[in-house]
């Protein structure tokens, strides 16, 4: 295998390497590459493909471009991921990949396209670092993507940091406001949704997504065994994401109270809506048995907030409320872990370890047995 460099019009350099004849077809094949300022730049690009060829890992630069490479790539990723996933990842490559980068040849990327697309994302578009973030995963992912397919030969998104996430502080309530709210949404019918958040520390898809068929209202158990969450349109009920989102837990009084009215306000939109009630079997559903919109029960959770006149915290926040509660009353971290849905004890611990507060219990348990030690000198 041979190769020759060449002078081209425009005064610049290019280098040709013979391929030998096509297996099949026997026609002369060559690669060329050109743009170089000098002789010798174009001398070593050559001797560089050439020791690349022979060691099996020369990689022929595409021509796609970074829009062309990346709807590619989303058809390729799409059965590895869940709906709503896909959604989200042809939002970041249609709204802000492809606008930025998408007329850049995939082979000509550079680090500081990113960086500049990242700045531009920070200041002209005013995202957050975390979806900043959110860009840079699916761009670090496709391009990886491509190495590993033998597209590219380096991926550019690794030697870029996005922007730091600042850590968000956990708001919580307090028991008494929490029952203050509860006391305020009783009459409200979405107040089974706010319950089963608050009291078993149900993620909103996981509540609004909750059976009948998955409550033992004998053994005082209820399992989360689904989600109602984005599809790529609409709404659709998805297993948890983790083996450990599957799970079964006791259900307090308060809520199994709630739990008996619930089926009583069943039973009367059956009785109103006759032939039109169309029955899902959800613990919570509409006046016509359908399951409720997340972002419907979301807007008529922010006006509840505003009315009751508490401080102002996230939906998933009576999630944190419910686990920080079970803490400070000295309930088993593992056992709290558990009804979380948390993987490991080790999240639960790290995310609301702020709620035992200063360590005073501690201190005086030392104090207590040097104490003792004293003594038995």
């Amino acid at each position: 295998m041979r190769g020759c460099i060449s002078k081209r019009k425009n005064g610049t350099y290019a280098y040709t390497i013979e391929m030998g004849k096509h297996p099949e077809t026997g026609k002369r094949r060559q690669k060329m590459k050109a743009g170089f300022a000098t002789r010798k730049e174009a001398e070593s690009a050559l001797a560089q493909a050439l020791a690349e060829i022979g060691r099996g890992s020369y990689i022929t630069e595409t021509k796609e471009t970074v829009q062309d490479y990346f709807t590619k790539y989303l058809d390729l990723k799409r059965p590895q991921l869940r709906p709503g996933t896909v959604k989200t990842y042809k939002w970041l490559i249609g709204y802000h990949i492809i606008p930025k980068l998408g007329q850049i040849p995939l082979a000509k990327l550079v680090p500081h396209h990113l960086v500049s697309m990242y700045e531009k994302l920070r200041i002209e578009a005013g995202l957050s670092p975390q979806s900043i973030n959110h860009v840079h995963k699916v761009l670090h992912d496709g391009l990886a993507t491509a190495v590993r397919h033998e597209v590219l030969t380096r991926n550019v998104a690794a030697l870029v940091k996005p922007p730091k996430i600042p850590k968000s502080k956990t708001t919580v309530w307090s028991s008494e406001q929490l029952t203050q709210f509860l006391q305020y949404t009783e009459p409200y019918r979405y107040h089974m949704i706010i319950l089963l958040a608050a009291t078993c520390g149900l993620r909103r898809g996981e509540a609004i997504a909750l059976r009948w068929e998955d409550v033992d209202l004998k053994a005082r158990t209820l399992t989360v065994k689904q989600s109602y969450t984005r599809g790529e349109k609409g709404h659709i009920f998805q297993e948890p994401k983790t083996a450990a989102g599957i799970r079964t837990m006791a259900i307090p009084d308060v809520t199994m109270t709630a739990l008996k009215k619930q089926k009583v306000l069943q039973a009367e939109d059956k009785l109103a809506s006759g032939p039109k009630y169309n029955d899902h079997g959800l613990i919570s559903q509409t006046k016509h048995g359908l399951p409720i919109s997340p972002y419907y029960f979301e807007a008529r959770w922010l006006d509840l907030l505003r009315r009751s006149g508490l401080p102002k915290i996230r939906f998933h926040d009576l999630r944190h409320t419910h686990a920080s509660l079970l803490l400070k009353q000295n309930v088993h971290p593992k056992i709290v872990s558990e009804r979380m849905g948390h993987s490991s004890v080790g999240i639960t611990l790290d995310r609301y370890s702020h709620t035992y507060g200063v360590d005073y219990g501690a201190a005086e348990r030392l104090d207590d047995l040097l104490a003792y030690e004293k003594k038995s000198l």
